[in-house]
């Protein structure tokens, strides 16, 4: 120390210096004391370390000891903590608290700065993740932009006070008007030539309704648009496509049609039914498409998120779990009201990550619904996937009721199932009118009758006359005008609940409303003695080796602190690392490997132990995030050995590591 600089000794008692690094200690935040360096008149010059809790050291790369008196410049660089003097110093002048976000090397860091007497307590957390969580967040957004901007067709959205929250060019293009003029202005005013015509009451219909329009609609004296608008939520969505060459051929051939006065009706006639019979086409295709891309869709994004989600819940339920026992300690009174509160807020944080695994877990149904096996199905889990889908079009229209009895599994494709339910209720919705939902039921009966099980859904709608009532199961017939429907939803739900060998029927009543029963083959039940909750070790249980195979760093580092406590794990972050590892050291109780890896996958792994190491296979069980290409099926299917899917819940992970079968040799 210079002679001109000085410590001025931080007024702070050592019992309520003991008392916060006993606070302090196990918090997974990091925390530590500064007190100023003086000058003899007076001025900040530096701080230095009085004290750290073990998180600020893991942060700082420093032990305790090697902190406790050092400055900041000696510890940190000027890019970190150590650039942050002036504001450190701003904060004791002031006598008011700051916070801010730096790089201490690699981290990104959110500090907080609370004055003490001539000195701060900072807090500093790591929101890495976070920033990039954010910056994933941004450019998707920026690559949804990017594609509504980049397609050739006119497109906007409304919010519930019809106010434009989104133009893309185009839009604006047949507005005449500059996108920045349009946005968040409400569409009437912006737009009052639309006013009283064709395309504002479909709009309005579309809100009213929360349903779907397609409409042909004449944008200019000599131009057409095909405009489609759905409801979502509270927002109105739109895209219009110029269909001004296709009226242009239809005008041409109806001028042809008008000259031609031998065979002019059969001429129309057949012009007709081949323009129903392309459009049927068209909106069937549109239907492959939209369900094609769904599944892709499901899949990729599920397995995206079931990545995250997995570490996500993972360190929750172990912050949850770390914390429960500090809110019990007596000694900590003060402390307990605000653990107990971080209790709280963590629980509600994993219920709605839980809620995130559900919502995955149904589009994942979707995905996997052209695989053809057929297996033990709980029909009311399948039926609350159905009326949970089915729920937006049923809750304006009618009250849902259901009536399960006790059915065994049937015999069925969960997925395909699944998709049978879904139709049926949203038929049952459109049978219903709008405006009348407290007169109205939809109602979900289940049944066993001998070797069948028995599922009715149940409307009080229109119902059907005999003759339509004939016809309900043909492909393409439809009573709905044309654009609303394709007529083949009864005849593709009838193809798929044969293939599960079972039958689809009807029947209704014209002003009381229909009935459509599902009978599905039973499959009994193989009675097994109930299995207890898993049950965490012990301590001083026997101690076992884990290896932990996947590339996501993060999922690694949650599944060694959920099981690291009770057993030793050890971590690969690829395949080749892997097997690099076994063949060198294969003392493993349980090895839990990805399936899907980028250098070598699971299956990958799985092929090379097989030819060189075949008696370390039992170990395996293999962990996927619900995405599978053709070969992770086949492979599935071939290999018997165990699969979980993300997000685990630990105690699943603790009983396979419990239950992981004798190491041979």
């Amino acid at each position: 120390m210079s002679a001109t600089e000085t410590t001025v000794v931080l007024p702070l008692p050592d019992a309520l210096l003991a008392a916060l690094e006993e606070a302090e200690r196990e918090h997974p935040e990091a925390c530590m004391v500064l007190r100023a360096v003086r000058s003899p008149g007076g001025a900040i010059l530096d701080f230095e370390w009085l004290w750290a809790n073990p998180a600020a050291s893991r942060a700082l790369g420093r032990d305790p000891e090697y902190l406790r008196g050092r400055r900041l410049g000696e510890v940190s660089s000027k890019e970190g903590l150590a650039g942050r003097l002036d504001l450190l110093r701003q904060v004791v002048e002031s006598g008011r608290p700051h916070a801010d976000h730096f790089n201490e090397g690699d981290v990104l860091l959110q500090g907080t700065a609370v004055p003490l007497r001539d000195g701060v307590l900072l807090r500093l957390r790591d929101i890495t993740s976070a920033q990039r969580v954010e910056e994933g967040l941004r450019e998707t957004l920026d690559w949804v932009r990017d594609v509504l901007e980049s397609m050739p067709d006119a497109f906007f959205t409304l919010d519930a006070d019809w106010r434009l929250t989104y133009v893309n060019h185009n839009a604006a293009a047949l507005t005449g008007r500059p996108q920045e003029e349009l946005f968040r202005r409400v569409l009437w005013d912006a737009c009052p030539e639309l006013c009283g015509t064709p395309f504002e009451r479909t709009l309005r219909e579309v809100a009213a309704e929360e349903s779907y329009r397609l409409v042909e609609l004449r944008t200019g004296r000599d131009r057409w648009h095909e405009v489609h608008a759905w409801s979502s939520g509270r927002n109105i969505s739109t895209y219009a496509r110029d269909i001004t060459d296709k009226k242009r051929v239809q005008a041409e051939r109806d001028a042809l049609l008008a000259r031609e006065h031998t065979g002019r009706l059969e001429a129309e006639a057949l012009a007709q039914r081949r323009t129903h019979e392309l459009m049927a086409a068209r909106e069937r295709l549109v239907q492959s498409e939209k369900l094609a891309m769904a599944g892709q869709l499901a899949a990729g994004v599920g397995h995206e998120i079931n990545n995250p989600l997995s570490y996500v819940s993972g360190n929750l339920q172990f912050a949850v779990e770390q914390l429960t026992p500090l809110t019990r300690n007596p000694g900590l009174p003060g402390l307990q009201d605000a653990l107990g509160e971080a209790l709280d807020a963590l629980r509600e944080a994993r219920e709605g990550a839980e809620r995130i695994r559900v919502i995955v877990r149904d589009l994942q149904t979707f995905a996997r619904a052209d695989e053809l096996r057929l297996g033990p199905v709980d029909v009311h889990a399948a039926l609350e996937f159905g009326l949970s889908m089915a729920m937006t079009h049923l809750r304006s229209r009618a009250q849902v009721e259901r009536h399960f009895g006790q059915v065994p599994p049937a015999l069925a494709h969960e997925a395909r199932l699944g998709q049978v339910f879904l139709h049926l209720l949203i038929n049952a919705a459109h049978a219903i009118p709008v405006g009348a939902f407290d007169r109205h039921r939809v109602t979900v009966t289940t049944r066993r009758e001998g070797a069948w099980v028995l599922v009715e859904v149940s409307d009080t709608g229109l119902g059907m006359t005999p003759e339509v009532l004939q016809r309900a199961f043909e492909p393409f017939f439809t009573t709905r005008p044309v654009g609303e429907g394709s007529g083949l939803g009864l005849s593709i739900c009838l193809g798929l609940v044969r293939s599960m060998h079972g039958e689809l029927t009807a029947t209704s009543i014209p002003g009381l409303g229909s009935t459509f029963q599902v009978r599905l083959p039973c499959v009994e039940p193989v009675m097994q003695p109930p299995a207890g909750p898993a049950v965490r070790p012990q301590e001083g249980a026997l101690r076992k080796r884990v290896l932990v195979v996947d590339d996501e760093p993060q999922l690694t580092s949650v599944l060694r602190r959920i099981l690291g406590r009770q057993h030793d794990v050890v971590v690969a972050h690829s395949g080749r690392e892997a097997l690099t590892l076994l063949e060198q050291d294969d003392a493993f109780d349980r090895v839990f490997c990805d399936l899907m890896m980028a250098d070598l996958t699971g299956m990958d792994v799985h092929a090379e132990l097989s030819r060189r190491r075949p008696e370390l296979l039992s170990r395996f069980v293999f962990m996927t995030g619900g995405s599978f290409t053709e070969r992770a099926r086949a492979f599935l299917q071939a290999v018997p050995l165990p699969r979980i899917e993300k997000p685990f819940e630990p105690g699943l992970l603790h009983s396979l590591v419990e239950s992981s079968p004798p190491r041979t040799g």
